[in-house]
């Protein structure tokens, strides 16, 4: 009888050694108690966190509706495998969109939620709540709270000095350039997922002190293109040591009381013993009101005739840059298929010349600006199949408007 290969034992030794181990760190450690349990984030992820309320005033912001427009029967769209043709209420079916909101010229074309979902309900932002952290940046900066763009993160966050990253600028963070390493799932080995900077992040319930640890990574400042979950929260600690306020409250004073938002919002806390707003996933709002932020972003800063952002802000965060030559260390292919990354906004240039941008969240949730269609479209959801790409199915839609 042949005896064993010794290597081959050498994996279930490990996992023997090494589960108690782990079992014991997870059972003593609520951030990695929250990943255990809940896994892989879903819609009702946010529900776990301690929230903080963003209060809305009267009266509420109208937008009008235009009646006598529906989805058009069949959509050709582009995939990750090349071009498919399929029946609207079908892609929405296999995709598990929720709410769907189509806006042209201002008037609201179609709106309509699906699996027990509501005009009223909350739903949550994922990574959308970027674009959303990012715009407050812009108004800080407006208000003189913050000096620009180009100061260093150092100003803000002293405690970060003689780490490497005393080059990282305000503008470093919100171009997603490389300065401070970040792991995602992706990249991690299964066993050490818990502790990857994907799981530290999202399920952290002391984020102001995972910051404060941070330190320079392996490829230089502005270098490369490198998706990092700790650069809204840094920007988040940035805009409440700025303004004295908390994100929820600056959210609440610059954008959702002045625009007469439709119901007030919450943002999710890392805790409630470090409180500080989970700035890169965690605003939960309505639908009808993050369409609203897009609108605001259409009309170039301005809302009901009032100016909220500056116009030179908007095209600011939302233009494409010549200039930026980065490699992309991942999302490689939305670079390669005409797209590019500024301030937190996703943008796609056309050929025509013209780009639209959108803020985009995990699961599929997108606020979709078109500035050349004069249209904004919000679709919140699951997103069961990948290879259905969101942007490109709303590429196909907005020529049906």
């Amino acid at each position: 009888m042949a005896s064993k290969n010794p290597r081959s034992i050498l994996p279930k030794i490990f996992l023997l050694i090494a589960l108690p181990f782990f079992v014991l760190l997870i059972s003593c450690n609520n951030t990695y108690y929250r990943a255990l349990i809940h896994l892989y984030p879903s819609l009702e992820t946010n529900r776990i966190f301690p929230e903080r309320t963003v209060e809305t005033t009267l009266p509420v912001s109208v937008i009008e509706k235009k009646e006598g427009w529906d989805l058009p029967e069949k959509l050709t769209f582009r995939t990750m495998k090349g071009e498919e043709t399929l029946f609207s209420k079908e892609i929405l079916k296999i995709t598990n969109t929720n709410t769907l909101i189509i806006i042209k010229d201002g008037k609201v074309l179609y709106e309509n939620y699906f699996n027990g979902f509501q005009k009223d309900s909350s739903q949550t932002s994922f990574s959308m709540a970027k674009s959303i952290t990012s715009t407050l940046i812009g108004i800080a900066i407006e208000e003189g709270k913050i000096g620009s763009v180009n100061d260093p993160v150092i100003k803000y966050i002293p405690e970060l000095k003689d780490r490497g990253i005393d080059l990282l600028t305000i503008r470093d963070l919100m171009m997603m350039s490389s300065g401070i390493d970040y792991t995602r799932i992706e990249e991690t080995f299964f066993l050490f997922i818990p502790f990857s900077n994907d799981v530290n992040t999202f399920y952290g319930n002391n984020l102001r002190r995972l910051i404060l640890s941070l330190h320079g990574g392996n490829d230089a400042v502005g270098k490369l293109f490198n998706y990092n979950d700790f650069y809204p929260l840094i920007e988040g600690m940035i805009l409440e040591r700025a303004t004295q306020m908390s994100v929820s409250q600056y959210t609440q004073e610059k954008l959702w009381k002045p625009m007469g938002m439709e119901a007030s919002a919450t943002w999710s806390l890392d805790s409630k013993e470090d409180g500080l707003e989970r700035a890169h996933v965690g605003l939960n709002a309505r639908a009808m009101d993050f369409a609203r932020i897009g609108l605001l972003f259409l009309n170039k800063g301005i809302w009901n005739k009032h100016k909220i952002l500056s116009k030179d802000w908007v095209l600011e965060a939302t233009t494409p840059d010549p200039k930026d030559e980065r490699d992309w260390k991942v999302f490689s292919f939305w670079k390669k298929s005409g797209g590019y990354y500024k301030y937190h906004w996703w943008g796609m240039k056309n050929a025509d010349g013209t780009y639209d941008y959108m803020a985009r969240g995990n699961l599929g949730q997108i606020i979709f600006v078109s500035p050349s269609k004069n249209a904004v479209i919000v679709r919140l959801g699951e997103e069961p199949k990948p290879i259905y790409q969101w942007p490109f199915i709303i590429k196909s839609l907005l020529n049906t408007i």
